[in-house]
């Protein structure tokens, strides 16, 4: 009975007799998360952005984690931002584009973590949505290193507490956020 040790393989696009659908390819159960990923609860609507001001890093601070997000910073934000945060990178200063972003020392120095990140994961004025190219951790990594070029003192903004990332306390700090994102979006 070769049947019983080596079971027949569906071709992932192909039909399969055993549902209604004849789909091989199921869909995730209903209210499933995926491995790894951790939702954010709140939505694109203004509302859900004033929201945002509430929320702090679910990262603990670290000099390490800061430089982190500046290795994101550099790959992804650059181009439009420029290498200090003052709108002038080679997108935002050519003469086609409406115009330059504000400074980070600007008029948006006192941003919030939580708009920093939202405004990396949705998007603001010009610039796109971001949260299907840098992950969720990578995405508050990045918000520490806007924090530093808004000209913030990180160690004196968080308490002089430097802690050593690991990853229990890393996914202990985001299920911490899930649930300050579920009160937010309680409200």
């Amino acid at each position: 009975m070769p049947d019983m040790y080596r079971s027949p393989a569906f071709e992932a696009y192909s039909g399969n007799g055993l549902y209604a659908d004849s789909m091989a390819s199921r869909l995730p159960a209903e209210g499933t998360i995926a491995r790894g990923h951790m939702p954010y609860m709140l939505q694109n609507t203004p509302e859900d952005y004033e929201k945002s001001a509430t929320m702090s890093n679910p990262l603990p601070y670290s000099p390490e984690i800061v430089k982190e997000g500046k290795v994101v910073y550099d790959k992804m934000c650059t181009q439009c931002h420029g290498k200090d945060g003052q709108g002038d990178g080679p997108v935002a200063t050519n003469p086609k584009w409406p115009g330059p972003p504000p400074p980070y020392n600007g008029r948006i120095k006192d941003l919030p973590a939580g708009k920093i990140f939202f405004s990396i994961t949705y998007g603001k004025g010009l610039m796109g949505a971001h949260y299907s190219q840098i992950s969720q951790e990578d995405r508050w990594k990045l918000t520490y290193y806007i924090e530093k070029l808004q000209g913030k003192d990180l160690d004196v903004l968080y308490g002089g507490k430097v802690v050593e990332p690991t990853e229990e306390l890393v996914e202990e700090e985001m299920n911490n956020e899930i649930d300050a994102a579920e009160e937010v979006a309680a409200l």
